[in-house]
């Protein structure tokens, strides 16, 4: 399923029906009424925090419910060696790829980021810290906190759809892109969101986590100076979003990629002797799910398509000039 930001994967204590597992299981209510067919069961082996947006897992039964979760702890297993694998490896396993839009203050940034690329990066957090976790990059020596080791790569950046690097979003002029994407990012109520903030620039990377840590993208993206737009206790400030006279917040985060062998049934022999049939994974196929865009690929489609600068063709340009020098 393709998660909404701002939806928690379960009810809360304010919320018993907006969230997925109750909207989903009344959705497969309403598509097996009048047969016999029931889903008693229904579970979430991949949960994310309600604030993300993106791909997750849904099962409906226990098989494939077990079948998952071994799935991740093979990705943790090998994701603690500290070693990068790639979404197209062969190994058994989940792989996820997230989608940010990240808060660029120091134009300088995009050239650091850039060489960061498929390089690993490495943060320590503090996990008993309250929000906004501590993450340094040196661990210390001398502690009492619980330190765990994080490690992430950046696997691309830019967006694919646009041709730039990064877009502009501080402007004094009401009429010019730069103002415009900044408003639709951070609220139209904000007279100057990106100068309050600090922001030059927004970025598009893909990141991929090599270790499990609370916040780990969030935090670890916060220390490197590029926090995600719409994650205000990291820095990235607030994104306002009115619609049907509701207001919501949302973060420029998505899960875009998601990655795991194909189950297929096969039979298992217990200790009491007794055959079971298990799910397993097959070797040679994989469930490869993929989003193309995010909340805010509009907003940047939309400012290279009217930004005079990107719209700019110069090969026309170039052939203009050399019909104008003939006919002189």
């Amino acid at each position: 399923m393709n998660k909404p930001g701002g939806m928690p994967c379960h009810s809360t204590i304010s919320n018993h029906a907006e969230d997925v597992m109750s909207m989903f299981a009344s959705a497969l209510k309403q598509r097996h009424i009048g047969t016999s067919t029931e889903h008693p069961f229904l579970s979430l082996p991949l949960r994310v925090e309600p604030e993300m947006h993106g791909l997750i897992v849904a099962a409906t039964k226990k098989e494939f419910c077990t079948f998952m979760t071994k799935q991740l702890e093979s990705t943790s297993a090998s994701e603690s060696d500290g070693v990068t694998h790639p979404t197209t490896s062969s190994n058994a396993g989940e792989f996820k790829t997230y989608r940010c839009l990240v808060c660029i203050r120091d134009p300088n940034d995009i050239d650091r980021i850039e060489k960061m690329v498929n390089r690993t990066i490495e943060h320590y957090v503090d996990v008993r810290s309250p929000t906004p976790k501590t993450f340094v990059r040196n661990k210390p020596k001398a502690s009492n906190h619980e330190w765990q080791h994080c490690l992430m790569k950046i696997t691309s950046v830019g967006s694919q759809a646009s041709n730039f690097r990064a877009a502009c979003v501080m402007s004094k002029y009401s009429d010019s892109n730069d103002f415009t994407l900044a408003h639709r990012l951070w609220g139209p109520n904000m007279e100057h969101p990106a100068e309050d903030l600090g922001v030059q620039y927004v970025m598009q990377i893909d990141v991929q986590l090599l270790t499990k840590c609370p916040h780990q993208i969030r935090g670890q993206l916060a220390a490197l100076g590029i926090p995600i737009v719409g994650d205000a206790p990291y820095g990235g400030g607030t994104c306002e979003m009115r619609m049907h006279r509701h207001m919501w917040r949302r973060m420029a985060v998505q899960i875009c990629h998601l990655e795991f062998s194909l189950p297929k049934w096969d039979e298992e022999t217990e200790h009491t002797g007794e055959k079971k049939r298990v799910l397993v994974n097959d070797d040679e196929k994989k469930c490869v799910f993929h989003l193309n865009t995010a909340w805010w690929s509009d907003y940047l489609l939309d400012y290279e398509r009217y930004s005079p600068v990107t719209t700019l063709d110069t090969t026309n340009v170039q052939q203009v000039l050399d019909v104008n020098c003939m006919s002189l």
